[in-house]
């Protein structure tokens, strides 16, 4: 066996610990949130509990692109030649694609979370859910009623996330744009030019 082979099959090996190692910890929900292992997409990172159940769903996947790349060293070493190569390079491609799954696996079910998790606070721009602004202060800047922390759309005098004429638990409605709070919690939908830093 010469050095090449024996240098691209510790490298699978190695990949394949790795990967079964995330989908073992993710499995058990003991995967920390870092920036470098996990399904990292903007759903998971909404908080802990989003971050572990996607880890959670995406695990079956991590563990099944660990296995196949580790049958691809295997393969490799027993065969050797062309054809262990060509294992190898339909072995990256299988756990390449298992990889999308968990991540398509991991961002659904974060996203599934977000949706049910029910959001009392607006739609959780910041602090007190409404953009950045104050629940008790207006907003100077907002002059019309799509925007968040305009006085004039609350009957008390005090700053709303709802847009004038919408309907009350319309979670799409919070910030006056469409696609519910996934769309606007950490991405600025809802704060106005002048609240930005």
């Amino acid at each position: 066996m010469n050095a090449v082979l024996v240098v691209v099959m510790v490298l699978l090996v190695g990949l394949a610990l790795v990967l079964a190692g995330t989908g073992v910890a993710a499995l058990v929900g003991r995967l920390p949130g870092n920036g470098v292992l996990g399904v990292r997409t903007p759903e998971t990172r909404r908080s802990p509990e989003a971050w572990e159940l996607a880890n959670r769903a995406a695990a079956p996947s991590f563990l099944g692109s660990g296995l196949v790349l580790l049958l691809g060293a295997l393969a490799l070493g027993l065969i050797g030649g062309w054809v262990g190569g060509l294992v190898v390079v339909v072995s990256l491609v299988a756990s390449l694609a298992l990889l999308s799954v968990a991540g398509l696996a991991g961002a659904r079910a974060a996203a599934r979370w977000d949706a049910t998790s029910g959001d009392q606070g607006g739609c959780g721009c910041g602090p007190d859910g409404c953009g950045g602004h104050s629940a008790g202060a207006p907003d100077p800047a907002a002059s019309d009623a799509s925007t968040c922390g305009d006085a004039g759309s609350s009957t008390d005098g005090a700053a709303s996330c709802s847009p004038a004429g919408s309907t009350p638990g319309d979670p799409a409605a919070d910030c006056g744009v469409t696609g519910g709070c996934g769309t606007c919690v950490l991405q600025g939908m809802c704060e106005t030019e002048s609240t930005r830093p």
